[in-house]
């Protein structure tokens, strides 16, 4: 099956039915399932040593050691969770590319994407603070190879080098936060079905 990388708008075959993209998301999960998992043993060792082993005057500093270990362990699970709302989005938008998408703002990465509806216009995704920094590493060296994605700029998307490496998730506070207000103008009907077919808030 082809994936027509180089069309515009939504039309195409979804993306969860191209080759290779269901393996990649598989490893994706096992990933990041692993990660949690690594976090969460480290965790009970280091509570372990805390009680059982040290004494009473380094309680203090493990306790801090506990909870950077807690905080970065709820993050990996919060990106395990996220693999939810990756499957819906490959399930509803095509695979794209495009070149040049990453940019740089202030020393972190931008996606910059066509508006599906009209695609000589672009919308911007930031990545979430403390996340993604492989591309943002990548974006400072350069980084000039295309981007895969599926979605919409204006709500979600994931975003993928190519080969479906470096599979991710960027979205706009707008499309999932109810305390926002949620995206009414220049939607066409079609871009309205999508977004809600993903969990996305539509305004009416």
């Amino acid at each position: 099956m082809s994936m027509n990388l180089d069309r515009q708008g939504f039309d195409g075959p979804v993306a969860w039915d191209a080759p290779g993209t269901r393996s990649a998301v598989r490893r994706w999960r096992a990933w990041n399932l692993t990660k949690f998992l690594g976090w969460t043993v480290l965790w009970w060792a280091a509570l372990y040593v805390t009680v059982a082993l040290l004494p009473v005057a380094a309680v203090v500093p493990m306790v801090l050691v506990l909870f950077v270990i807690t905080f970065v362990a709820s993050r990996a699970l919060g990106r395990v969770a996220r693999g939810m709302r990756i499957r819906r989005i490959l399930a509803v938008y095509p695979w794209r590319r495009r070149h040049g998408a990453v940019r740089i703002d202030q020393g972190k990465a931008v996606f910059v994407l066509p508006d599906p509806d009209h695609p000589e216009k672009t919308a911007s995704l930031k990545p979430a603070a403390v996340m993604f920094r492989s591309w943002t590493q990548e974006a400072l060296k350069d980084y000039n190879e295309e981007l895969w994605y599926a979605g919409d700029p204006r709500f979600a998307c994931v975003i993928a080098k190519p080969g479906l490496r470096g599979l991710d998730c960027l979205s706009r506070p707008t499309a999932f936060d109810p305390r926002t207000d949620a995206r009414r103008k220049g939607l066409s009907p079609e871009a309205r079905r999508r977004a809600r077919a993903i969990g996305a808030r539509v305004a009416d």
